[in-house]
């Protein structure tokens, strides 16, 4: 349900593409703007805030405050994106970075605490490795199909 009122949300916008590229060219699709000029809504209204007429007796009848949570951080989220669109790339940048160093702080941390001797150049191999093994096509030798049973 967090992921349908917080991120499916967006899909409304594949709707759009056809006729903002129509209108506007591929290219556009990379400027900063939304407003294609014709006129018609890029968003649907769920990317309102009378969206809540829709989320909210949902949220209720479920008896489950998550889908009205995960829908209103979109809506704030959109809303201070519309607000500093001049410098939304370096914004976004930012908040990116930041939460990409947060995962990283909290998963060494965890993996300091397996390894006490363990430095950061170790934890590197580690990630790498495991990121290798992730993303390998092939079975890693030893591996028998009753192990994943």
């Amino acid at each position: 349900m967090a992921i349908t009122f917080g991120v499916l949300l967006d899909l409304d916008h594949v709707f759009a593409v056809e006729r903002y590229v129509g209108n506007n060219g591929v290219a556009a699709m990379f400027n900063a703007t939304w407003d294609d000029g014709s006129g018609e809504p890029w968003k649907s209204l769920m990317h309102y805030p009378v969206g809540i007429f829709v989320v909210a007796p949902l949220a209720i009848g479920w008896r489950f405050m998550v889908p009205l949570l995960f829908w209103g951080t979109h809506i704030g989220l959109d809303y201070l994106q519309s607000a500093t669109l001049a410098y939304s790339a370096i914004i976004e940048s930012l908040v990116l970075s930041a939460l990409f160093a947060g995962v990283i702080t909290v998963h060494y941390r965890r993996w300091r605490s397996e390894r006490p001797g363990g430095n950061f150049a170790q934890y590197v191999s580690y990630v790498s490795s495991y990121i290798r093994r992730a993303l390998s096509l092939g079975r890693p030798a030893g591996h028998r199909r009753e192990d994943t049973i």
